[in-house]
C-alpha cells in the first residue's frame, strides 16, 4: 500500500481488509466465513491486491472502525430477568443466579465497556481471554447480558467455569477500577488487531493465505473461484501455497496411495529432493518394497539439481493433489478441522 493512501481515499472494501489481515488469521477466517457472497467477493479481491501494510494508515482505520462502532452500537435490553438468564446459563443453577442477584440488587449494566460490545462476538471474546479471569469476569457482569452470554460462549471451554464463578463472587469494583480496565480494553482493541500486522510485508498475498487455510473447504473454493475469474495465475499460487509438499504428511494412508499412483517416479524423486526425512519415508511407506527402492535409486541418480527444477516438480504434485481433491478423490486436512474418538 502506498504511504500516500490517506483514510479519506480508501474504499470500504479495502477498510475491511484491512481490518481483516490485521485482527489474525483464525479470528478473520471466522468472520469470512458469516460474510454473504458479495462481501466474500469484493473483500477477498482486495486483500489479494494489498501491498505492503502502512501502520498509520491501519491505525486510522482502526480509529475509525471503533468510532464508528461505538456511536452506532445499539444496546439491547437488559433488566432483571434478563441478568437471571445469563446468571442461570453460566453457573447451572436458577438458585445460584437468585443469590447473586440478591447480593448485586439487579444494578443496571450496559453503560461500560462499549467499544467491547461493537465488536463482533468472537472477535471480542478473542480479545477478552487475554485477560485475567478476574478482569473477564467484571466485564462480562458490566454488560448487556445477552452480550455477556454471547462472549462468554465463545470463550476457551477451559476458561468458561472459573469466570463465571469469579462472575459469582466478584466484589463490587470501585469507579476508578472500572474506569482503568475500560482504557485498557479501548487500547488493546486497537493494538490486538494491529499488532501482527504493523510491519511492512513484503508479500501482499501471504494474508490470503493465512486465512484460507483456516476456512473450511466451501469457503476455499467460493473465495478461490472468485479469484480464478479475475486474476486465474494469482489463484494458482494461492493453491499451490495452501498445500506444499511437505503436507504430503497428513493424507491419509489410502490418500496417498492414490497420488503415487498418479505421479511419475522420476518427478516424484526430483520433488522429494530437500525434503524432510519425514516427508521421505511416509511416501516409502505407502510404496510397494520394490517400488520404494526404485524410487531411492531414482533420487540418487539425480545428484544435486537446480531448485528451480526441483520447484518445478513440487508443483506439479501439488497441482495432481488438487485435482484429486477437486474430483473428491481426497480430502485435504484442514487446522479448523475437530476429531472425535
Amino acid at each position: 500500500m502506498a504511504h500516500a493512501d490517506t483514510i479519506s481515499s480508501l474504499s470500504g472494501a479495502r477498510k475491511a481488509a484491512l481490518l481483516l489481515v490485521s485482527m489474525g488469521q483464525e479470528r478473520a477466517a471466522r468472520i469470512v466465513q458469516a460474510l454473504n457472497e458479495d462481501e466474500v467477493d469484493r473483500v477477498m479481491s482486495e486483500i489479494a491486491n494489498l501491498g505492503p501494510i502502512d501502520e498509520p494508515v491501519v491505525n486510522q482505520v482502526m480509529r475509525e472502525f471503533v468510532a464508528q462502532a461505538q456511536r452506532q452500537v445499539r444496546v439491547p435490553q437488559g433488566g432483571i430477568e434478563v441478568a437471571k438468564g445469563l446468571l442461570a446459563e453460566a453457573l447451572g443453577s436458577s438458585a445460584k443466579a437468585e443469590a447473586v442477584m440478591s447480593r448485586i440488587g439487579g444494578t443496571p449494566v450496559g453503560s461500560h465497556f462499549r467499544a467491547l460490545t461493537a465488536l463482533d462476538s468472537t472477535v471480542a471474546a478473542s480479545i477478552l481471554s487475554r485477560e485475567h479471569p478476574q478482569t473477564i469476569a467484571l466485564v462480562l457482569s458490566k454488560l448487556p447480558a445477552e452480550r455477556g452470554l454471547a462472549m462468554l460462549r465463545e470463550l476457551p471451554e477451559n476458561m468458561r467455569g472459573e469466570v463465571a464463578y469469579r462472575i459469582a463472587t466478584l466484589s463490587p469494583p470501585s469507579p476508578e477500577t472500572l474506569k482503568a480496565v475500560e482504557a485498557g480494553l479501548e487500547r488493546r482493541i486497537l493494538s490486538a488487531a494491529t499488532g501482527q500486522r504493523l510491519r511492512a510485508d513484503s508479500d501482499p498475498v501471504k494474508p490470503l493465505v493465512e486465512i484460507l487455510a483456516r476456512a473450511d473447504a466451501e469457503t476455499e473454493r467460493t473465495i478461490l473461484g472468485k479469484i480464478d475469474e479475475l486474476d486465474p495465475p494469482l489463484a494458482q499460487d494461492i493453491r499451490q501455497r495452501l498445500f506444499t509438499i511437505e503436507d504430503l504428511v497428513k493424507l491419509e494412508d489410502k490418500a496417498l496411495q492414490l497420488l503415487l499412483r498418479q505421479v511419475d517416479t522420476k518427478e516424484l524423486a526430483m520433488a522429494l529432493k530437500g525434503t524432510s526425512e519425514a516427508v521421505r519415508e511416509r511416501i516409502y511407506s505407502n510404496l510397494s518394497e520394490r517400488a520404494g527402492e526404485n524410487l531411492k535409486e531414482e533420487m540418487e541418480l539425480l545428484g544435486p539439481q537446480r531448485l528451480s527444477d526441483v520447484e518445478k516438480a513440487r508443483k506439479e504434485i501439488v497441482r495432481t493433489v488438487r485435482q484429486l481433491e477437486q474430483e473428491g478423490s481426497i480430502v485435504l486436512s484442514r487446522s479448523t478441522d475437530d476429531y472425535i474418538d
